[in-house]
């Protein structure tokens, strides 16, 4: 499991931009310690990035990469 930081550092995406994925539902954490809050991914969710920046890239609005998501 990777802390929200270290997903920050590998991607590129800030922690701010992963909140609101997670919030409009384009990509939940693995894992939210419920004691603080802190998020956590797993390889699934890092691979779900590197999709998520590739149709970014690309100029796809959030709701069309939802879509084909």
């Amino acid at each position: 499991m990777l802390h929200i930081n270290e997903v920050k550092k590998m991607s590129g995406v800030s922690v701010r931009t992963l909140r609101y994925y997670d919030k409009i539902g384009l990509l939940k954490p693995a894992f939210i310690n419920k004691l603080n809050g802190y998020r956590f991914y797993d390889e699934t969710s890092v691979q779900k990035i590197q999709e998520i920046l590739f149709y970014r890239e690309l100029d796809f609005p959030l709701k069309s990469i939802q879509e084909i998501l």
